[in-house]
């Protein structure tokens, strides 16, 4: 099966095209602002005449605007090849990769937040909890004193191919897609509201993931 696998969930826009183990192309573009921009050519590159199976997408958390624009390509590339769109947590993309290099025991996967907050989940073989969005000060003690991957002196964006490397087994079982998670936490809090209707579902409905509202939001009438 071959997968083309994207995610805008972070500062970073990566796009991969995976068959089983083998990564047959990838790239990736670093810029917060540039999702919309630099997509399309990535993806175009990438797939280069390739027949892909499935698309899967890192449906964050992550920026509204972002995540949306990699969401919404998945979305219209299904529906132009005709084939499944899965969404998977981009959070366990980046827990996914650092097992891959070798980083053992529970850990958190994190990603920047802005507003001095951070998007979190934590890990055991599988995810445990999560995610959510809390400002550091406001976390547990004991979680500060676990091993972090994603944030730090050394971020770590969410990687296409590790996406695909999670939907394949899952997809290829035949795996049942959570329902779409429409709940959101109060905004610029959060009060699990999303965590706990995804629970350790993997496979997930190809929409953005939020833990918190946008900061646009319609004006009442």
């Amino acid at each position: 099966m071959i997968i083309l696998a994207l995610d805008t969930a972070s500062a970073a826009t990566s796009v991969a095209l995976v068959d089983g183990d083998v990564i047959l192309n990838s790239a990736r573009h670093v810029d917060a602002r540039r999702h919309a921009e630099v997509l399309a050519p990535l993806i175009a590159e990438v797939v280069a005449g390739h027949l892909v199976d499935a698309v899967v997408c890192g449906v964050g958390p992550g920026p509204y605007t972002g995540l949306r624009v990699g969401v919404a390509s998945a979305q219209s590339l299904g529906l132009a090849w005709g084939v499944p769109v899965v969404g998977i947590c981009s959070l366990d993309a980046i827990a996914h990769a650092a097992r891959a290099e070798g980083v053992t025991g529970e850990l958190i996967a994190a990603l920047d937040a802005r507003r001095k907050e951070v998007y979190w989940a934590r890990y055991g073989a599988q995810r445990l909890v999560g995610p959510f969005v809390n400002r550091i000060d406001d976390l547990d003690p004991e979680l500060l004193t676990m091993q972090w991957v994603g944030v730090g002196d050394e971020p770590r964006y969410p990687e296409a191919s590790s996406l695909a490397r999670i939907a394949l087994p899952l997809l290829s079982a035949g795996a049942p897609v959570a329902d779409r998670i429409t709940d959101l936490a109060t905004h610029g809090t959060d009060d699990g509201a999303t965590a706990n209707q995804l629970g350790q579902q993997q496979l997930l409905p190809p929409f953005p993931l939020y833990v918190r509202r946008p900061d646009a939001v319609a004006g009442a009438k």
